[in-house]
């Protein structure tokens, strides 16, 4: 039995392999057409990007920005972390606050 198992995983990894998506002039449909960049994520004005809200009603959540995770409080570059909800984190830069929506559709009409 052992053989035929290190035969089975030698085998699985063989057929792994990357798929890339080719564009042939069309819109990739894996990027969103407004409100972020090509990673997906929602980029403020001051380049700050915002990837994700790991939202806890305790007040121990954490927001994703820049490829890192930060408490309310902590600073990235010239930006603070005010508020953290839900759908939204408000960060203060140079004094004047700012809200990044999680989704571009959540903005108010």
């Amino acid at each position: 039995m052992l053989p035929f198992l290190s035969f089975s995983m030698a085998f699985n990894a063989l057929e792994a392999k990357e798929i890339n998506y080719e564009a042939g002039g069309r819109r990739d449909p894996f990027i969103p057409l407004t409100g972020s960049d090509a990673s997906g994520a929602i980029v403020s004005s001051s380049g700050i990007r915002l990837e994700g809200i790991i939202y806890d009603p305790l007040k121990q959540s954490l927001v994703i920005l820049n490829g890192r995770a930060y408490k309310i409080g902590e600073t990235v570059g010239d930006a603070t972390v005010r508020l953290i909800q839900k759908d939204r984190v408000v960060i203060s830069v140079n004094g004047e606050e700012k809200v990044l929506l999680l989704r571009e559709d959540d903005k108010p009409h």
